[in-house]
């Protein structure tokens, strides 16, 4: 009888220590390390990972900071108060939410659903892999402790509800405060400018046009500085302009863009229209006016519109995250789009004219310096028809003519004496 009863015993024994190793197997984790948003100060840290039973993709994970004494649903409630993604239900709690812009996530569906209803769901925790032996209001947690918070419904719990695990894949949590600077590999630089052992790339984003902004390689010897680089950028791809030695603007216009980096130059700081060219260097925050910032071999320097840049709170770093595309190489051909567009006389003093190539309705649109729409007509023609413009408003200066139709668009540089 001692023996069936040793018998039984060490099965019994074995076959817990089986299960528990199956449920620990079970149990998704991450590393502390592949946290990307930590919450809290203080010398103790733990990661808190919540799964939900209505996507089981993937789970997301926090870290946790604090000094002293903390808990479960202080951890859980703390996080909420820092990430306005997650949402806390109850002091028990009854629910947790996550939204953004990709997830739309819930642990309780249905908030009356009963015990044994197909839709019933309930937050449950374990601190390392152990059920919780409190309310989450309760459950003590301690430095490097690994706090899983999740749907009963999609739970595995062990016979003895020791263990309760989510085998969801987890992934850290985004930092929803930090700041995401657009980027371009010199890999990816279609139009290499100047030439030297130095090589930087040279990005610029227009708030006017926020889907992508356009980038230069920059080559040189010796030292150099942002404005250097966008000028000599400027002098050899005609596209580009830059107005001023602030610069006060920047401007580029081809056969499919047309961006000024300020539109009214006549605004003032705090009018809806105003804006200014800021620059960084390798995502910080310039220190210098252009002219004296330096630049070096492997440097990532971005310009673009104060107006749609996201800068932080103690002005170190300052980013654009339009979406970077590697400008083409320029060639005189860039500079009339189409060589068929053709303006004539230019220079012109109080006229000029226009041929169109293309059948049926053109508009025809000029633009000064800064970008802005200076005059607007619209035509309908045949092929080979020239139209008059009128430039003797117009002050001295360089223009763009601009021909738009079914099936093209072509500019043209037009000068007015």
């Amino acid at each position: 009888m001692q023996f069936k009863r040793f018998t039984r015993g060490f099965l019994l024994g074995i076959f817990g220590l089986f299960t528990t190793n199956l449920f620990a197997q079970q149990d998704a984790t991450i590393d502390p390390a592949e946290i990307l948003y930590w919450v809290g100060e203080g010398e103790n840290e733990v990661v808190v990972a919540i799964s939900w039973c209505s996507y089981t993709e993937t789970a997301l994970a926090w870290g946790y900071r604090f000094n002293g004494e903390a808990t479960v649903f202080q951890a859980l409630t703390d996080i909420a108060a820092a990430d306005d993604r997650l949402t806390v239900v109850g002091s028990a709690p009854t629910n947790v939410t996550y939204v953004d812009e990709v997830y739309d996530l819930t642990m309780c569906p249905n908030p009356n659903s009963q015990w044994g209803d197909d839709d019933y769901d309930v937050p449950m925790h374990s601190v390392n892999g152990l059920m919780g032996q409190n309310m989450m209001s309760a459950e003590p947690i301690h430095n490097s402790d690994f706090v899983k918070v999740g749907g009963y419904a999609c739970s595995v719990i062990s016979d003895d509800w020791t263990t309760i695990s989510w085998p969801t894949e987890i992934i850290p949590a985004t930092n929803p405060n930090e700041i995401v600077d657009a980027t371009i590999s010199a890999d990816e630089i279609k139009y290499w400018i100047g030439e030297g052992e130095n090589e930087v790339v040279v990005a610029i984003s227009w708030c006017s046009f926020t889907e992508t902004a356009l980038a230069w390689g920059y080559r040189f010897n010796g030292e150099a500085t942002v404005f250097q680089a966008l000028t000599d950028i400027a002098a050899a791809d005609g596209r580009l302009t830059v107005v001023g030695n602030a610069p006060s603007n920047v401007t580029y216009v081809d056969e499919v863009y047309n961006l000024t980096m300020c539109p009214n130059p006549d605004a003032q700081w705090g009018d809806d229209d105003y804006d200014i060219p800021m620059h960084s260097v390798n995502g910080l925050m310039g220190q210098n006016a252009m002219v004296a910032e330096p630049i070096q071999n492997g440097d990532f320097v971005k310009i673009g519109g104060y107006a749609c840049s996201i800068i932080s709170d103690d002005w170190t770093t300052i980013a654009w995250t339009q979406p970077i595309e590697a400008v083409s190489v320029y060639t005189a051909v860039n500079e009339n789009a189409i060589a068929t567009l053709a303006v004539c006389p230019n220079p012109a003093e109080s006229e000029t004219f226009v041929t169109l190539e293309n059948d049926g309705l053109n508009e025809v649109s000029v633009y000064d310096m800064q970008g802005r729409l200076v005059s607007k007509q619209s035509f309908v023609t045949t092929a080979g028809e020239q139209v008059r413009l009128n430039v003797e408003a117009l002050n001295s200066g360089v223009y763009f003519v601009r021909v738009s139709n079914e099936s093209a668009v072509q500019t043209a540089k037009l000068v007015v004496k």
